[in-house]
C-alpha cells in the first residue's frame, strides 16, 4: 500500500513537470512537416564560437550520408547550437541538443539565414542511430520517439513512442513530407 502510494506519487509528479514543461512533444509526423530539411548523416567536427553579441554557440560538422528532405549545399554541412565552453567560459541552454564526435544522427532541421541546419524542437530533433548487434538491425532513438527492442521474455508496458524504431521505418515516415520549401542548406564560407 505504502509502495503504491509513492509510485502514484511519483507518475503525479512526473506528469505535472510534463505539463508544466514549455516544449510541446512533436511526433514524428510534425517534426517531418516542419523540418526544411532532414539529413542522415555523422557528426565530424565541433567548434565553440562567440557570436557579434558576445553569446556562445557551438557549429557541429556533419558529414551528410543521405539527404531525406530538402538539399544541401555542402558537405560537411554545419548545424548551430547555442551553448558551449569557450576558454572558461560555460553556457548551456536548458533542453539544448547535444552532439558527439562519431555520432551516427538522423536530424530534422530548420535553416538559418546564413544557410545553417537548427536542430528542430530542441533535442527533438535529433535521432541518435545504432546498430543492434544481434540482429545487425538499425535503430533510430530520440528524446521522445523510438527505444531499445525488449529483450527475451521482458514484461512490462511501453509508451507507444518508446517502441523500437527501425532507421527504415523513420525514413519512411519522413518520406511522406518529401517537399520542403525552397531554401537550400550550406556552410557559410569564411
Amino acid at each position: 500500500m505504502k509502495t503504491c502510494a509513492v509510485l502514484s506519487g511519483i507518475a503525479l509528479s512526473a506528469f505535472l513537470s510534463l505539463l508544466a514543461s514549455p516544449v510541446a512533444i512533436l511526433s514524428i509526423d510534425q517534426l517531418a512537416a516542419k523540418s526544411d530539411c532532414v539529413i542522415h548523416g555523422t557528426v565530424i567536427g565541433k567548434s565553440v564560437q562567440k557570436d557579434g553579441k558576445g553569446r556562445i554557440y557551438t557549429q557541429v560538422r556533419l558529414h551528410v550520408q543521405d539527404v531525406w528532405k530538402g538539399k544541401v549545399k555542402a558537405n560537411p554541412f554545419a548545424i548551430v547550437h547555442g551553448g558551449g565552453i569557450l576558454g572558461s567560459r560555460r553556457d548551456s541552454v536548458s533542453n539544448g541538443v547535444r552532439y558527439k564526435l562519431g555520432e551516427e544522427v538522423v536530424v530534422f532541421l530548420k535553416i538559418n539565414s546564413r544557410g545553417e541546419g537548427v536542430t528542430l524542437g530542441m533535442r527533438q530533433g535529433k535521432f541518435r542511430i545504432w546498430r543492434e548487434e544481434s540482429t545487425k538491425q538499425r535503430y533510430a532513438q530520440s528524446l521522445y520517439h523510438g527505444g531499445r527492442p525488449a529483450k527475451e521474455n521482458a514484461a512490462g508496458y511501453r509508451f507507444p513512442a518508446r517502441l523500437p524504431l527501425t532507421l527504415e521505418t523513420l525514413k519512411r515516415q519522413v518520406s511522406q513530407h518529401k517537399t520542403a520549401p525552397a531554401k537550400p542548406a550550406a556552410i557559410p564560407q569564411s
